[in-house]
């Protein structure tokens, strides 16, 4: 009997380190991707140029970390530039230049078009690309799922086809916010939630066990 009662003992530990290692391990992976992303360019770069510390397969770990970190903050300055651009004349100009010449390239045009509608989506929504919370159902009567709605069609082809309004709604999939899918729903049959983006995202992120208002913090105890 007490083998068992140690046995449970262990295995709750080893439950409780595992639901708290996963999820920093996992945010410290996607943080070190991203960094990995954006700045193996630099290192590419510098491997070709011969610079000191970066000789093929002896490259310095310290040396590389430098030349990412210095490839960062260049990112960071010509963003800065490019914002600054925006709001004089003649930047404007040259970028409404670069946008107009990308436009007209094939496949190129598709592509940016695409990637600035989202992005001028993101930036024109208060709240980001999503604007509100919005529970219905789905996929059949009396089951209801959350999604965030991006947009209201009140006056298009769509609307006038299906004879009411509709609501654009991204219904991200479960525990893989990242894809999901898009649906036109009547705005009768939407409920409009109060909860923040965030907390229904972490509903959806958790697989339901993270409710609206809860702290994801262990607690203590006593």
């Amino acid at each position: 009997m007490t083998s068992k009662i140690i046995l449970n003992r262990l295995k709750s530990l080893l439950l409780t380190g595992l639901f708290v290692v996963v999820p920093f391990l996992a945010a410290l992976w996607l943080s070190w991707w991203i960094y990995d992303l954006l700045t193996m360019w630099a290192i590419g770069l510098a491997g070709k140029m011969n610079l000191p510390g970066m000789e093929g397969e002896n490259a310095s770990f310290w040396v590389s970390q430098g030349i990412r970190i210095l490839a960062l903050v260049f990112m960071v300055v010509v963003l800065l530039v490019v914002g600054k651009l925006t709001e004089l004349t003649l930047g404007r100009r040259l970028i409404n230049l670069g946008q107009k010449l990308l436009l007209h390239l094939p496949l190129i045009n598709f592509i940016y078009s695409t990637c600035k509608q989202i992005a001028d989506a993101m930036k024109n929504s208060s709240g980001g690309m999503f604007l509100q919370a919005v529970l219905f159902e789905y996929p059949s009567a009396g089951s209801y799922a959350i999604g965030f709605a991006t947009n209201e069609q009140t006056a298009d082809e769509i609307t006038d086809k299906v004879g009411s309004p509709l609501v654009s709604i991204f219904l991200p999939t479960t525990p893989n916010p990242t894809s999901g899918f898009l649906l036109l729903v009547p705005r009768s049959k939407c409920t409009f939630l109060d909860m923040s983006i965030s907390d229904a995202m972490k509903l959806i992120v958790s697989v339901g066990t993270v409710l609206p208002g809860q702290s994801t913090e262990t607690p203590d105890e006593p």
